[in-house]
Order: structure tokens, then C-alpha cells, then sequence
């Protein structure tokens, strides 16, 4: 039988949300955290979209962690709206500095988590086949994490190229 580990959380997402997570579970409490990311680096949205001229439409400072002066004071936006180039950058400077990839397992979708009420345990399988088993389970995959595609009429009819941002 494989071996499962036993965690004290899962974390689905190392998009901004997942890297706190990770951060505030593992360095602030002392859990042991393991992320589970679809992509093959941190970032969420901004990991996904890299369509020419992408960048956030919210002030560059609203993506500064503020948990940590010393962060704080080493990263200068370059714009006030930042590109999606810096805003990645960013993150991974994050996930460098707080030593954050060794907990992250990339290429990786979360196929279920089922909530065991008797062993007050979280049961998580990735598509892979890998199983988890932890306390807590934190779903930051964010509300951009699913592509929306517009319901417009003929368009199925269409022949062209059809280019979704998100993907």
C-alpha cells in the first residue's frame, strides 16, 4: 500500500492567496503545509495570463504583501500599474525569499478531497494519483481560475482562430 502523507494542511493554489497561505500555515503557526499547483510556477492568473500588454487594472501596491516591512522596502514597482511580467516576478521573488517552492508541488490538479467526519481528516487526490491526508484544507484557487467563456450567439458557427486570455 503507498505510503499517504499526513499533513496538517493542503493548500490548492500558489497563486498570491496560496503563497500567504503557505507562508502565514508554515512559517507564522508551524504546520506542515503542502501546495498543490496546477501550473509549473507560482502566480495564479498572472502564471496563466501572459497575452501581449496583460497587467493589472489596481494599483501595483495592492499586489505588495505588507505581513513583512523588510519585503516591503526591497521590491519598487516600476509602474503604478504594473505589467504582467512584474507582477510574476513579484511573486516568484516572494516564493524565493520565504523559501516557499520546497513545500509547492507543481503540474498538479486536485481531482477530489472528500471530508472524513469520523477521523476529523481532509482525504485529497491529485490527478496523478497521489493522495494527502490533512486537518485542514485550503482551497486558494482564486476566482479567475476557471475560464468564462461569453454565450454568444453563432458563435459556435464561427471558422476563425478563437483566443481565450485565460488560456
Amino acid at each position: 500500500m503507498p505510503h499517504v502523507p499526513r499533513l496538517d494542511a493542503v493548500v490548492v493554489g500558489a497563486g498570491f492567496a496560496g503563497l500567504y497561505a503557505l507562508h502565514r500555515l508554515r512559517d507564522r503557526v508551524g504546520l506542515s503545509v503542502r501546495v498543490l499547483e496546477a501550473g509549473h510556477g507560482v502566480g495564479g492568473t498572472w502564471y496563466w495570463n501572459r497575452y501581449p500588454g496583460a497587467r493589472c487594472d489596481a494599483e501595483s501596491l495592492f499586489y505588495s504583501y505588507s505581513f513583512d516591512e523588510d519585503l516591503q522596502a526591497e521590491w519598487t514597482w516600476s509602474e503604478r500599474y504594473a505589467s504582467q511580467p512584474e507582477i510574476l516576478a513579484y511573486a516568484e521573488h516572494v516564493a524565493e525569499r520565504f523559501d516557499l517552492y520546497r513545500d509547492i508541488t507543481f503540474g498538479t490538479r486536485v481531482e477530489s478531497a472528500h471530508f472524513d467526519d469520523a477521523a476529523q481528516v481532509w482525504s485529497v487526490t491529485t490527478d496523478g494519483g497521489d493522495r494527502y491526508e490533512a486537518r485542514y484544507l485550503v482551497t486558494a484557487v482564486g476566482c479567475l481560475s476557471a475560464p468564462q467563456t461569453p454565450d454568444l450567439p453563432g458563435s459556435e458557427e464561427f471558422e476563425g482562430t478563437v483566443l481565450h486570455t485565460s488560456r
